[in-house]
């Protein structure tokens, strides 16, 4: 098919934008935890993890219209697969079929 659908990207379309995204919350999340006064979840790090987590959806839509373009079959693994977080019933309705 020109594309991977196996391992990762048998889960997850994008499985590296997704664990990039996870790694910039759990620094915002870090840093709430290392605050001295916790009357605020608000900090500096919440401007950087938001912006990246929305880069990284922009890319994520980018790379998704480029990908459909240049693989026609890629259609049905978008209706199979989801873009960063996988579906645990699909995930494992899949691994009782195996």
């Amino acid at each position: 098919d020109g594309f991977c659908q196996s391992g990762f990207f048998k889960i997850v379309r994008k499985p590296n934008y997704a664990a990039e995204q996870m790694i910039w919350v759990s620094f915002f999340l870090f840093s709430i935890a290392a605050q001295k006064e916790v009357a605020s979840i608000w900090n500096w790090s919440a401007i950087g993890s938001v912006l990246l987590v929305l880069l990284f959806q922009g890319s994520g839509w980018f790379t998704e219209k480029i990908t459909m373009a240049k693989y026609p079959s890629y259609k049905d693994y978008v209706k199979r697969v989801p873009l960063y977080i996988p579906s645990m019933l699909d995930n494992w309705l899949k691994l009782k079929q195996e």
